[in-house]
């Protein structure tokens, strides 16, 4: 049972009547449990233990076997995984925290699609590509319930190449001179041309 859950137990008994119940905790009579089954209400941790009956008549009594109740907490997210943005062939990883009754499950999932093999509390990922790419988050189980993260979005992109260099250029006194260059990598890129080592003022674009 979960903590707050009612739970029940209950008897069924033979023998000429009026039967009498009598349940017992941990082998110590329950206060008014005199009915064929036991209701309990709001369970709570202390609730966990062993429940049996003796059930009496003028002729004799015989006691039940041993009903034994577990009680514990379902999972609950303490902190959710984070947003990642990394380059292709870097590593991600996403990380969960969890509160509950031990021991916890993990499945990480990708895009609602389970994992392989990904039922740790972190999901680690190497050699990133771009198909990795996407919103990851994971469940968290135990025998009393589940409880699933938020969405964490991974991002992963490519660094900044030329792709053709700026040419030298010969300009006459009083000319103009221009210099571009071609680049790859995830967009948005951003350009800064220098003259001589000393960036120059509004120079920010792939043509100078």
């Amino acid at each position: 049972a979960v903590v707050g859950d009612t739970t029940t137990f209950y008897v069924i008994a033979d023998g000429t009547p009026p039967l009498s119940y009598q349940w017992s905790f941990n082998g110590t009579n329950v206060v008014d449990a005199t009915n064929s089954d036991l209701v309990i209400t709001n369970v709570q941790l202390a609730d966990s233990g062993s429940y049996a009956v003796v059930v009496s008549n003028a002729f004799g009594s015989d006691q039940s076997s041993n009903a034994v109740l577990s009680v514990g907490v379902p999972p609950a997210i303490t902190a959710q995984p984070m947003n990642q943005t990394v380059g292709v062939g870097a590593a991600a990883s996403f990380e969960v925290a969890a509160a509950g009754t031990p021991p916890l499950e993990y499945q990480w999932n990708m895009g609602g699609t389970n994992l392989l093999n990904a039922t740790n509390k972190v999901l680690l990922i190497t050699n990133v590509q771009r198909s990795d790419a996407g919103s990851y988050a994971v469940r968290v189980s135990n025998a009393y319930g589940s409880a699933i993260s938020s969405n964490a979005l991974l991002t992963v992109g490519e660094a900044p190449t030329i792709v053709i260099q700026p040419a030298n250029l010969v300009i006459p006194v009083g000319g103009a001179a221009t210099f571009n260059v071609l680049a790859g990598g995830t967009a948005p890129l951003s350009y800064q041309w220098s003259f001589n080592g000393t960036n120059l003022l509004d120079a920010t674009k792939g043509l100078l």
